[in-house]
């Protein structure tokens, strides 16, 4: 919209629905009294208004499948973390049970802090164990370690890998569609301001015509904040 104002992008002052009402009320009357009031407003303000108006129903809704995809990939990804951890936490306590030497305990990661929220140290105390298994085989054998753990060891990481890139993604893009959300809503409230503006001083003397105008500046009460 070719205005002078910068559109913000935090969340708008009143609810979408509210915007929504506005920006009809008002391009419905600019549009009825485009010949005066067009000198007085930024060109093709009317049209940009119209896009967005159009577009908002699309956008909010959008926001709010974004922000529940990346809540959603969050999850998927604590599941995956937590079930990895489970298995080193298991297979290093069988381990200790097996009274392996000092050097194999370490050589396993047992001693190793690991942080169980933390995508890289489980990543990492599970490389670890992958590792040593492949290198020496036989000593995994003595330690009661079978093919099949490995094989869910292996599953547990590339589950866990997968999930972080999914939530990271998600994560980016969400607050990226709520900005355009926001921007967008306060890019249909400046243009009412204008209209409302442009109409209070044509219609100055004309009290019938004005009161439409300054009905715009009523608006709706500013709702608390929700995110979604």
């Amino acid at each position: 919209m070719n205005t002078t104002s910068i559109v913000k992008s935090t969340y708008p002052s009143k609810d979408f629905n509210a915007i929504t009402q506005l920006g009809l009320k008002a391009l419905n009357l600019a549009v009825t009294h485009a010949a005066a009031l067009g000198p007085r407003l930024p060109q093709g303000m009317i049209e940009a208004l119209s896009d967005d108006i159009e577009k908002l129903g699309d956008v909010v809704p959008g926001a709010k499948q974004a922000r529940s995809e990346a809540v959603a990939a969050t999850s998927a990804q604590n599941v995956a973390l937590a079930q990895g951890y489970a298995q080193v936490r298991q297979m290093r306590a069988a381990i200790r049970r097996a009274q392996a030497p000092t050097d194999v305990k370490h050589a396993y990661g047992i001693g190793q802090k690991v942080y169980e929220t933390s995508v890289r140290d489980v990543k990492a105390a599970i490389q670890q164990i992958l590792d040593r298994a492949k290198e020496n085989p036989a000593e995994a054998a003595s330690l009661g370690i079978v093919q099949k753990d490995l094989d869910g060891l292996a599953a547990a990481l590339v589950a866990i890998t997968n999930a972080d890139a999914v939530q990271e993604q998600k994560r980016a893009s969400a607050p990226l569609t709520t900005q355009e959300r926001n921007r967008m809503g306060n890019r249909i409230l400046a243009a009412v301001a204008r209209i409302e503006g442009a109409g209070r001083m044509e219609f100055a003397k004309d009290e019938a015509n004005r009161a439409s105008f300054e009905a715009l500046g009523a608006g709706a009460r500013k709702r608390k904040r929700v995110v979604g």
